[in-house]
């Protein structure tokens, strides 16, 4: 289990809100009509959540954002930093002005603060200079037992750079197309996780047969069980869940009660099998951030 972590970085949702710069190509994210109470709710959910796991075994750092800057989509971390091996680290390029301000956060301060000193190896945030973005893990899928990063591209996900980040991370990439709503699914993770012994996947996004036929068996020689969700399955966020495990290396599957209600039985019996579940409700985070608990977990090894 060495390749899921028991160790996580969140960030508090401090100034939350409905990213104006982000709703055009997330078709996840609702237009939500803008109220004081959003902040405070999406902080009240990011507790419940953050306490969800801890309780569970798993180290949680949790950090304020309490930068000078506007950064309302904070909460979603994974998208500006992964974390590899040895404390190592990789910053990317970010498609919205106000996201790249994220970077600038005291969050690696503060982990070294606690302990954890951070070696940033990799930083592509300049690409942006020229137009293209790579956004983590939301645009990169990992399975880093059998090192293949599975893209879905979009605006966010650009192809060089996938391929520069698979080459210097010693990745193979695999890339498609996935679509909703007729358009490019915005990052790879709302439509598919690689956990434990089984990868959670809505194929029905990718049109193309040859790439759809590629992942399935790129997925099954990695041994890993297909639960093949449905598109409204997807937009309940099921595919966005992540992998981990507590200090006893034993795994938990972290989702948004949203998403475990949309599991079906014949599913819920496969993941657990193989894992517990965790679960909590972040709807405000998930309607006016288009993101769920996979995105606001960076995990480190």
């Amino acid at each position: 289990m060495k390749h899921f972590t028991s160790r996580i970085l969140m960030i508090s949702p401090d100034k939350f809100r409905n990213n104006e710069l982000t709703i055009s190509d997330n078709s996840f994210q609702s237009r939500v009509s803008e109220n004081i109470s959003i902040s405070d709710r999406a902080i009240s959910e990011f507790e419940r959540l953050k306490e969800s796991i801890s309780n569970r075994g798993v180290n949680v750092h949790a950090i304020s954002d309490d930068s000078e800057f506007d950064t309302p989509d904070a909460v979603f971390p994974n998208n500006w930093i992964s974390f590899h091996h040895s404390n190592r680290a990789v910053l990317y390029p970010m498609s919205a002005l106000n996201r790249r301000f994220e970077r600038k956060s005291s969050a690696l301060k503060k982990l070294s603060d606690q302990g954890i000193k951070i070696d940033i190896i990799k930083d592509y945030s300049h690409f942006e200079n020229d137009d293209k973005y790579l956004e983590g893990t939301g645009s990169i899928v990992l399975d880093r037992y059998n090192k293949l990063a599975y893209c879905s591209l979009s605006r966010r996900s650009d192809y060089d750079l996938l391929n520069i980040f698979c080459s210097e991370m010693n990745y193979k990439p695999i890339v498609f197309n996935s679509v909703y709503q007729s358009k490019p699914i915005y990052h790879t993770n709302v439509m598919m996780s690689i956990c434990n012994n089984f990868s959670i996947i809505c194929l029905d996004s990718i049109e193309d047969k040859k790439q759809k036929n590629n992942i399935i068996t790129n997925l099954k020689n990695s041994n890993l069980e297909i639960i093949d969700i449905e598109i409204d399955q997807m937009c309940s966020f099921m595919g966005n869940c992540i992998q981990l495990v507590d200090t006893n290396s034993n795994p938990l599957l972290v989702m948004s009660s949203r998403a475990y209600n949309a599991i079906k039985n014949s599913q819920l019996k496969i993941i657990e099998k193989h894992t517990d579940i965790i679960h909590s409700d972040i709807t405000t985070i998930e309607d006016n951030g288009g993101g769920s608990a996979r995105c606001m977990i960076a995990e480190i090894f």
